[in-house]
């Protein structure tokens, strides 16, 4: 094995030990969040320069209660086809329909959240399970304390490889 890959290694199991909060994105007031109130074309707006938002329980509340992807707006917004053979419950949850006014008519409300307390190892398994590339960090109380994402891990772990090569040397 080459030194540099054993560098990787060695570096990634120490990482995968590392607390969320000492490497996540602490900037709350940066974090994209709306009420669950919010009307339709504000989430627009948002999402216009934005991939994500977080839905709080009311307007300055931290009490996260959602959030809205690109995937959600997409799922609104691309016409409905119902099938004659689909079974079960058909979601018709459509701008079209005009059944879709606020951000509550789109959140996700199924969360996968990580706590300030939890390793990066774990952060990584539930992106990683889950299929998504953000975590809300939220508290006991579920509120927001800041979120982690694939792009802040990688650029974290690539600072902490760099620092330990150079002061290996």
């Amino acid at each position: 094995m080459k030194k540099d890959e054993r560098d990787i290694q060695y570096v990634l199991q120490h990482f995968y030990k590392v607390p969320i909060k000492s490497i996540m994105e602490r900037k709350i007031w940066d974090l994209p969040m709306v009420s669950k109130d919010t009307p339709i074309e504000e989430i627009f707006s948002i999402m216009t320069a934005r991939r994500h938002v977080w839905v709080m329980e009311k307007k300055g509340s931290k009490k996260l209660v959602g959030v809205i992807t690109e995937k959600d707006l997409l799922n609104v917004m691309a016409p409905k086809r119902i099938q004659p053979y689909v079974i079960g419950g058909v979601d018709l949850t459509s701008l079209l329909l005009g059944n879709v006014k606020t951000a509550e008519d789109i959140m996700c409300k199924k969360l996968i959240v990580s706590h300030p307390e939890d390793m990066v190892e774990e952060a990584l398994e539930k992106m990683r399970s889950f299929r998504i590339r953000r975590l809300p960090v939220v508290d006991k109380d579920n509120n927001l304390f800041g979120e982690i994402t694939i792009k802040t891990l990688i650029i974290q772990f690539r600072k902490v490889l760099k620092w330990y090569r150079i002061t290996k040397d």
